[in-house]
């Protein structure tokens, strides 16, 4: 039975060519990979959007444009502390957070 399988695939295994699967996979794996990619949350986009919508010269506009963004970059780091190894090693606790804050002023 063995034998009558592998002359089987031997055959039809002609028909398909290796490069072809091959191809098909790179295919794949970089489209996973630049989907992963392009969902990774960038704070450009938001802070083109704050500074579109947030108007003013002036102090208070300008402390919400910041405090805004702040939120986000901070939103951002808690994602990425549960995601990623480096980011946690960086920022261990909620005291390592809170003490980079305050010494970007």
């Amino acid at each position: 039975m063995f034998e009558k399988l592998s002359i089987y695939c031997d055959r039809y295994a002609e028909l398909i060519p290796v490069s072809f699967v091959l191809g098909f996979y790179v295919t794949l794996v970089v489209s996973r990979w630049w989907g992963q990619f392009e969902n990774v949350p960038w704070p450009d986009r938001l802070a083109a959007l704050v500074g579109g919508h947030v108007r003013g010269a002036d102090e208070a506009s300008r402390l919400t444009r910041r405090t805004l963004m702040r939120y986000a970059n901070l939103s951002g780091v808690l994602i990425y502390r549960s995601v990623s190894t480096a980011v946690y090693k960086r920022f261990p606790t909620m005291e390592h957070v809170v003490h980079a804050g305050t010494t970007l002023g």
